[in-house]
């Protein structure tokens, strides 16, 4: 039967109230490239120089809703844009 030798629980320890077994958590998700894509969104686009990429997805997204696109217009309700 798995875990009922003798010694295939001494290295174990019960842990204090209160803490956790992994006290680093979970890695998030794009942890090594977020910083990157901030720095990206936030720099000037090439062709219009005046917006930045941000400014540029806002207004794509913002275009898709008036078009009718449902996704679009639901993620702009769920952000409470649409109040």
């Amino acid at each position: 039967m798995r875990g009922k030798h003798p010694n295939s629980q001494d290295n174990l320890k019960p842990f204090k109230k209160g803490e956790s077994g992994n006290p680093s958590g979970r890695t998030k998700a794009f942890n090594g490239i977020k910083e990157e894509l901030k720095e990206y969104v936030n720099k000037k686009d090439n062709i219009s120089y005046e917006l930045t990429h941000r400014q540029l997805i806002v207004e794509g997204i913002v275009e898709k809703a008036v078009d009718g696109d449902w996704r679009a217009i639901d993620l702009l309700e769920k952000l409470g844009c649409l109040d």
